[in-house]
């Protein structure tokens, strides 16, 4: 887990899904018991919440398509109008936490 980054979820029924082995939109959301997120050795967690996401902004140069590359990941979810982030830039390894009241 060393080198992992990415996230991963933890069933209801145990079963561990980690990113790269599945599309995050067939991950059975309301299956999830926990959701972490893997950065060089460090990890989140997030458990009991009722509505997770994930989102990866990345870019690439046009036509160069081994250019592609993450910049940054992030985990959170919904908790009423508000959207909580747990984010890792990939450049800066620095990580932030952002609550969004969408209210």
């Amino acid at each position: 887990m060393k080198n992992f980054r990415g996230w991963e979820v933890q069933l209801k029924n145990k079963t561990i899904i980690r990113e790269g082995q599945m599309e995050w939109s067939k991950v059975p959301k309301r299956q999830i018991i926990r959701l972490s997120l893997f950065f060089d050795g460090r990890v989140w967690h997030l458990t009991g919440k009722e509505a997770y996401f994930i989102k990866n902004r990345a870019s690439v140069t046009p036509g160069v398509p081994e250019s592609f590359r993450i910049e940054s990941r992030t985990i959170g979810f919904y908790e009423g109008a508000k959207k909580v982030c747990y984010t890792i830039n990939e450049n800066t390894n620095k990580f932030t936490m952002e609550v969004i009241d969408n209210s």
